[in-house]
């Protein structure tokens, strides 16, 4: 019998609304059980330098500081877990640190999340991977979305073939039929980066809640049309984004009222998630939406009335934590890369090497 690891996953995304941690039980291919999980929430203070971070030009001191601030925080909601769980450092074998990411330019062969990995390894006892990206943009590879391979395995009893629509700041699509070689998967387009960007700005909240506001707006399709010329929105295969990626293409919606962009953000979303459907090898019977955006009834609505004959499920419904599965993934890529297994392909990242691309570094406690 394959060797069974306990491995906690930790993912802070392009939300910036905070951490993610899950506890799973693995062999790293057919064998999943979550164990636990938590969530610590970033304070608005610290969420407002993160950003800072991202959209401006910060010097190298004030990256590295806030490196170590991140990978603090990630410590301590580890730690906490495993007290309140009362498990002990020596309890877990391994944890997957994903790392904030600030900026991403696959093209140029270039990846950063920032994370101090060697410390986090220091203040939990626990040994940890990171850098999970960098090999797959090295070998050629768009470096995301690395998710799928957990998607094929942790839900391979639906009905096949299905697609796993995950909606954090960036939203990525997984398609998978009974075959592991026919796996594909890429980046949609934006995710709730945008939405959420807006609603901080001008109500000083993190989220449209339930998509209400959105709901209430008005779409323009005649914008929307001349905004989906724009090349970002017209990628070949594999293609992946940042957070801050779309700003440009965008531009055009903010002389409107903020419920009418928000409103203009869902149908654009929803227009290019059909057009990608019919990049893929056969038409899903279903989309399970997991992420922040599962909780978006508005997008939902949206998503389904475009889409019409594919059914749009959220991960909930089907059985899963919304909130947990990109947490239990990095956990899940962790352990296939104790095992060097591969955890990118061709059809997901694009990557160059044919057996598949075995990312992430480790860093000894």
């Amino acid at each position: 019998m394959s060797k069974i690891f306990r491995a906690i996953g930790l993912m802070s995304g392009t939300s910036l609304d905070g951490i993610d941690l899950a506890m799973i039980e693995s062999d790293g291919t057919e064998y999943i059980k979550l164990i636990g999980s938590d969530y610590a929430e970033y304070s608005n203070e610290f969420r407002d330098r993160l950003r800072n971070l991202i959209f401006q030009n910060p010097t190298l001191e004030g990256v590295k500081k806030i490196e170590n601030e991140i990978t603090i925080l990630h410590a301590n909601l580890v730690n906490n877990f495993l007290k309140k769980n009362n498990l002990k450092a020596s309890d877990i074998d391994l944890m997957g640190f994903h790392g904030q990411t600030i900026f991403h330019q696959p093209e140029k062969k270039i990846t950063w999340q920032i994370g101090n990995f060697q410390l986090l390894a220091l203040e939990t006892g626990i040994k940890t991977v990171g850098d999970f990206r960098v090999r797959d943009v090295l070998e050629g590879g768009q470096g995301a979305p690395l998710v799928p391979i957990y998607h094929f395995y942790l839900f391979k009893k639906l009905s096949k073939p299905s697609a796993i629509l995950n909606i954090g700041g960036v939203s990525n699509l997984t398609y998978f039929d009974e075959d592991l070689k026919n796996l594909q998967a890429f980046d949609v387009c934006f995710g709730n980066a945008p939405s959420n960007d807006l609603m901080h700005k001008k109500f000083q909240k993190e989220f449209d809640e339930n998509g209400d506001l959105a709901r209430s707006g008005k779409v323009n399709l005649e914008l929307i049309n001349k905004i989906l010329e724009h090349k970002i929105f017209n990628q070949k295969l594999p293609k992946s984004f940042s957070r801050n990626d779309f700003d440009e293409a965008l531009a055009p919606l903010q002389s409107l009222e903020p419920q009418d962009i928000l409103a203009c953000y869902a149908q654009i979303f929803a227009e290019i998630l059909a057009k990608d459907i019919e990049l893929l090898p056969r038409r899903p019977s279903q989309i399970v939406v997991c992420g922040g955006g599962a909780k978006n009834k508005n997008l939902l609505e949206t998503l389904q009335k475009k889409l019409g004959d594919i059914k749009i499920l959220t991960a909930k419904e089907v059985g899963f934590n919304i909130d947990s599965i990109e947490a239990e993934a990095f956990a899940f890529l962790a352990i296939r890369r104790i095992l060097n297994l591969p955890i990118s392909f061709k059809k997901t990242t694009g990557t160059l090497n044919l057996e598949g691309s075995s990312g992430g570094v480790i860093y000894e406690k």
